[in-house]
């Protein structure tokens, strides 16, 4: 039985993330034995950990996993949405990329990674989506007359 393209993107993501996680462990195997931490290369008073402190582990984290970068990028932006300016809880709050992934922005750089309200957010993804597909504000083209269409087609 063939793989289909589904599990064959499947295999290939896997294979990215094996390669990516793989990466972050090796600079953390790296940094104990070099005895400086991960993220800033501050000295490290034992090899137990490669980092010095919280701060530095979750901004490592945060280049590796989501939930990380969300919480450093949260902090970052003080809990406040933005594009309006509105201070909420991180319940009601997304974290969006600026450049967009599928234009070719950075996943997890914190750079590219702002705080918006979920209001703010659909209204940047629907703006996003409709000059992604092209929609033009004038609404649909109109229909050509068909003789079908016409009124003096339709016998009386």
């Amino acid at each position: 039985m063939r793989a289909g393209p589904a599990m064959r993107r499947r295999s290939e993501l896997t294979r990215d993330s094996i390669a990516w996680f793989g990466r972050g462990a090796a600079l953390r195997v790296a940094a104990r034995r070099s005895a400086s931490c991960v993220e800033c290369g501050v000295a490290l008073r034992t090899r137990r950990t490669p980092y010095c402190s919280r701060g530095c582990r979750w901004r490592f984290h945060g280049r590796f996993f989501w939930d990380a970068a969300r919480r450093v990028v949260l902090r970052r932006d003080r809990y406040t949405c933005q594009a309006c300016g509105i201070r909420g809880r991180k319940s009601a709050l997304d974290v969006d990329h600026i450049h967009e992934i599928a234009l070719g922005g950075a996943p997890l750089d914190y750079n590219n990674l702002q705080t918006l309200c979920r209001p703010c957010h659909r209204a940047k993804t629907s703006r996003f989506l409709r000059e992604r597909r092209g929609v033009r504000v004038g609404g649909p083209p109109a229909a050509p007359d068909s003789p079908i269409e016409s009124p003096e087609w339709f016998p009386a």
